[in-house]
């Protein structure tokens, strides 16, 4: 009796101290200390370790870039625990970001069939592949609306975009998140459904407002689009800063597309496309000087940039000096010769000053590269030339 008395003693002793290894290897985990949390799991694997041990284990290959490593212990996760839905489904997003797609789509599909059987509601730890939310508790409802997104991408980066399509709807039925929104909304940009992906992402919107990947999306599909002034801090879209200010041109929003050029500036004071692009805006406003001198400063941080010429040329013809501005439409077209506009503007400046037979050879130059305008003004101002 003494001896079993021992004996379990002992056991409970072991079994303590296997539980505090656990605890503190996942306390480190936490904290980011990963070597220590290495530490403290190896202690237990050394010994008799379960499913728990071998699945910390492994998010811990995966936080040190081991995936191989983290596939093994997520492996013996499934030897010991077979209906660990979890271990399948961070093994799918493995094979996932390895390229390793076929794979990836039977792991994802493993979990969708098998989770009937769990409880709806049990808590998880996932981990966000991206790294922007590292590790987190999740439900299993949440978990599989993931799984469909997942299996959803793998089957479109297959070009099985039926099948895709199926996953990221179904993924509606257990979660709707932004994401999800966001990433049926690239599928659909893909199948040419515009209309359908603009919707997605205004959708996203209404429920993140915040959601960086949604605005960037829909500043690519909708020149309509215009973002809030908090997005505009974020540094992460300032790449994007030029094409929602181009967009806003388009559309006739001038004064929003200087802002917008002017925040691009703001984030890059060498970029010599947004000075352009800002002074083209300003052009339109009638702040004449103002576009100019972003025309100069873009060739002076781009001598290339020849647009520039004919730019700061018609900055000059709205403000009257004619004169002023034909030396700058002739120096663009000893460079270019093929821009009808140029020919045309510099037509224009030659006849405000009564040179007739100027103003003629450049209509003529300009009717032969196709632009009808030149055509009329042909008719009406020099058929006696």
């Amino acid at each position: 009796m003494k001896a079993l008395f021992s004996f379990l003693l002992i056991f409970g002793i072991l079994q303590a101290n296997s539980q505090d290894h656990y605890d503190l290897a996942r306390s480190k985990f936490n904290q980011n200390d990963l070597d220590s949390a290495r530490y403290y799991i190896n202690k237990n694997l050394t010994k008799k370790p379960n499913a728990e041990d071998y699945f910390l284990s492994a998010m811990i290959h995966e936080a040190q870039n081991k995936d191989l490593r983290a596939l093994a212990d997520y492996e013996a996760v499934i030897q010991k625990d077979p209906g660990n839905l979890e271990a399948y489904f961070q093994k799918g997003m493995i094979y996932y970001n390895s390229a390793s797609t076929e794979q990836a789509i039977k792991d994802f599909t493993y979990v969708i069939e098998n989770q009937s059987g769990s409880e709806t509601r049990a808590i998880y730890y996932g981990t966000d592949p991206s790294g922007s939310k590292g590790t987190f508790l999740t439900t299993l409802q949440s978990m599989i609306s993931r799984v469909h997104q997942y299996r959803g991408m793998a089957y479109q980066k297959m070009g099985n975009w039926n099948a895709a399509l199926a996953d990221f709807t179904e993924a509606f039925e257990y979660d709707s998140l932004a994401d999800c929104f966001v990433n049926r909304s690239q599928l659909y940009a893909k199948m040419g459904r515009e209309k359908d992906a603009i919707n997605d992402l205004r959708e996203a919107i209404r429920l993140d407002s915040s959601n960086y990947h949604a605005w960037y999306n829909l500043a690519i599909l909708d020149e309509n689009a215009q973002l809030p002034m908090s997005l505009l801090a974020n540094e992460e879209f300032t790449p994007m800063l030029n094409l929602v200010g181009a967009n806003a041109y388009e559309s006739g929003d001038f004064d929003m597309s200087a802002m917008y050029h002017t925040k691009a500036i703001e984030a890059n004071e060498n970029d010599d496309l947004a000075y352009i692009s800002r002074g083209k805006a300003l052009l339109r406003t009638g702040a004449f000087s103002q576009a100019r001198q972003d025309f100069i400063k873009a060739l002076q941080l781009n001598s290339s940039r020849s647009e520039a010429f004919y730019l700061i040329g018609n900055s000059l013809f709205h403000e009257k000096k004619y004169s002023d501005a034909i030396g700058f439409y002739e120096r663009y077209l000893s460079v270019d010769k093929g821009y009808e506009n140029v020919w045309f503007n510099a037509a224009m400046a030659y006849m405000n000053l009564k040179d007739s037979k100027k103003s003629c050879q450049y209509l003529q130059k300009a009717s032969e590269l196709g632009m009808e305008q030149a055509d009329d003004m042909m008719s009406k101002h020099c058929d006696s030339q």
